[in-house]
């Protein structure tokens, strides 16, 4: 059954947008009262994602002041997935050979079956990514690893789920996915890993616009 989508989750996509396309520019304050009445909704699913996004950076929380736009300088974007290119082929390197093949097969299922193109698909083909990435860091066989891999997901959430939720057809997004995990099963790992930094690369691809 397809989930509903929340407020919190809708708000968090729509703040997503508009900071990364300009519309909340850098340093901009981040008022719970008028975002809400902007969008149409109450204060309080307006404050859970602007949590969310001051956990992973996209905002930054003020002593007493709220929350302000805060998207970081673009070189900073480029070594960040840079980072995390090199961390996560390195875990998909070590794991390839450990990843039980039923594992890989109830994923692949899960996203063969997400072609219907609505908001609800979409952050659930944003879910199996999540799972796909887990599949990596928890068979690499190292904690540290994992866990500074999680870190640079976390940081750059925002961007994947801009990209996400965009413009990019869901049947190319699910398809994408699929050739991972595709050469994950048939354990080509240099070919897994080329299709992994693309698949992270795309990530950044999507501009902020002034």
């Amino acid at each position: 059954m397809l989930k509903k989508i929340s407020l919190a989750e809708q708000a968090y996509d729509e703040l997503v947008k508009n900071i990364i396309t300009g519309v909340y520019a850098a340093g901009t304050m981040l008022q719970e009262e008028r975002i809400a009445a902007e969008f149409g909704i109450s204060r309080t699913p307006v404050r859970e994602a602007l949590q969310k996004l001051a956990a992973e950076g996209l905002v930054e929380q003020l002593p007493r002041r709220g929350f302000r736009a805060a998207l970081p300088e673009e070189d900073a974007l480029d070594e960040l997935f840079e980072c995390r290119s090199i961390l996560e082929t390195a875990a998909l390197e070590r794991a390839i050979d450990h990843i039980p093949p039923e594992e890989i097969a109830i994923l692949q299922k899960k996203i063969s079956e997400l072609s219907e193109e609505t908001e609800t698909t979409r952050h659930l083909l944003l879910e199996a990514d999540e799972e796909m990435h887990d599949l990596l860091t928890n068979y690499c066989g190292n904690r540290y690893l994992n866990n500074l891999i999680r870190q640079f997901r976390l940081k750059t959430a925002p961007l994947r789920n801009y990209r996400n939720c965009g413009t990019t057809p869901a049947a190319e997004l699910a398809a994408e996915r699929l050739a991972i995990l595709n050469a994950l099963q048939q354990k080509e790992t240099a070919h897994a890993a080329g299709l992994l930094k693309e698949h992270i690369q795309r990530g950044r691809s999507s501009e902020p616009k002034a």
